[in-house]
């Protein structure tokens, strides 16, 4: 569980961009978002290889 402590003086903005950005490095909301419905291993296997074609376009 993430957890930020607001320090003394700091704006609450602040400390919420901050709580964000861990959320994005600890890969919180992604990892919610790929649970949330089931993909077939199949599904995965076909995802993986479009995204490796999209990364590294042939000539």
């Amino acid at each position: 569980m993430l957890s930020t402590i607001v320090r003394k003086g700091e704006p609450f903005e602040k400390a919420v961009r901050r709580f964000e950005t861990e959320c994005r490095k600890a890969r919180i909301i992604q990892t919610y978002v790929e649970k949330a419905n089931y993909v077939s291993p199949s599904e995965r296997k076909h995802q993986s290889r479009r995204r490796r074609r999209h990364a590294h376009p042939v000539n």
